[in-house]
C-alpha cells in the first residue's frame, strides 16, 4: 500500500539551495515497488512566482496516479498505454515559497537512475529541468529530478562499528561526528547521487564535512566535489555529510530538530564513554 510521506520545508535554508529549483523525493527507492514521489519546487524563476509545473512521466513506469493539489488545477495527458504521459498543475506559488506536488507510482523493476523531465513555468517564463545527472560529474545547470532505484534502498542498515572510518569522522553519542566531536547530518534535499544541494547561505549554516586532499572513497564512504571553494565533501551511503554551525564539539545534536535535516547515525548504539575513547 502506498503511504504518503511527511515533508516539513525549511524555508530559509531552501532559499540558500538556489541551484535546486525542482527536485524529487525520495532520492532512492526500491525497484518494482509502489512509492509516493514528491516533486518539490524550491523557488520561482528569476524572482517570479511559479504558476505551473509539468512533469513528464517515463513510459517504463507501469502505473501512475497523479495527486490533486488544493488550490491548483491538474491536467493529465493520456498515452497510448495505461499510464499517463504527463501531468501539469496550475496555480501560483510565491517566488520563495517551496511546495510539493505528488504522484503515486509503481516503479520499474530495474536498478539505476530514473529521471523525470520537468517544466517549471513562472508567468511568461518557462524553465526545463531535464539534463541527465551523472554521478561524479559536474552538476548540470538544469538537472532532471532523478530517483535512484536500488535494492534495499528503503531499509539501508548502518555499517558495523568495526568498519573503518575516514580520518575526519568519529563515533560519538549514538551518531557520527567530525574529528572534534561536532555531530554530522544529512540533508533530505540532497536527492541526486554525486552532488550536494547545500551551497552558499545554506553551507554557511551547515558547513560540509570536507575531505583532505589525499582522501579516497572506500566502502560506503564517498566523495563529491564542492562548487564553493573547491575540494571534496565526504558522503556516507551516497548522502553528503554536514555539521551544524550552532552545535558545539561534544555537545548535543541540536540540528536534528531542524526540518529536512537528519542526524547521521552511528553503526550501533554506543555509550558516550566508549565513543569518547574511539579514535579514527
Amino acid at each position: 500500500m502506498i503511504r504518503p510521506l511527511p515533508l516539513a520545508l525549511a524555508l530559509g535554508l531552501l532559499a540558500g539551495a538556489a541551484q535546486a529549483h525542482v527536485v524529487v523525493l525520495p532520492a532512492t527507492a526500491e525497484p518494482g515497488g509502489e512509492q509516493v514521489l514528491r516533486f518539490v519546487v524550491v523557488h520561482g524563476c528569476q524572482g517570479q512566482p511559479t504558476t505551473a509545473l509539468r512533469v513528464d512521466l517515463p513510459p517504463e513506469i507501469p502505473a501512475v496516479k497523479p495527486q490533486p493539489k488544493a488550490g491548483w488545477s491538474m491536467t493529465i495527458e493520456p498515452s497510448a498505454g495505461r499510464a499517463p504521459r504527463a501531468v501539469t498543475w496550475r496555480g501560483e506559488l510565491l517566488p520563495h515559497q517551496p511546495n510539493e506536488f505528488e504522484i503515486q507510482a509503481r516503479l520499474p523493476a530495474r536498478s539505476g537512475p530514473l529521471a523525470f523531465a520537468a517544466v517549471q513555468t513562472c508567468g511568461a517564463v518557462s524553465v526545463r529541468w531535464d539534463q541527465p545527472v551523472v554521478a561524479g560529474a559536474a552538476k548540470p545547470e538544469h538537472a532532471a529530478p532523478t530517483v535512484m532505484l536500488a535494492t534495499g534502498a528503503g531499509a539501508a542498515s548502518p555499517a558495523s562499528p568495526s568498519d573503518p572510518l575516514p580520518d575526519e569522522v568519529r563515533l560519538l553519542n549514538g551518531g557520527l561526528a567530525d574529528r572534534v566531536g561536532r555531530p554530522l547530518y544529512t540533508f533530505d534535499f540532497d536527492t541526486m547521487v554525486g552532488m550536494s544541494h547545500c551551497v552558499e547561505d545554506c553551507a554557511a549554516v551547515w558547513p560540509p564535512l570536507r575531505a583532505s586532499a589525499i582522501a579516497r572513497p572506500f566502502g560506503d564512504w564517498g566523495l563529491v566535489p564542492r562548487e564553493d571553494g573547491g575540494g571534496a565533501q565526504w558522503t556516507y551511503r551516497n548522502k553528503p555529510l554536514y555539521t551544524y554551525s550552532k552545535d558545539l564539539p561534544g555537545g548535543p545534536a541540536t540540528g536534528g530538530a531542524v526540518p529536512n535535516w537528519r542526524r547521521a547515525p552511528s553503526p550501533t548504539p554506543i555509550s558516550a564513554t566508549a565513543a569518547a575513547g574511539h579514535q579514527p
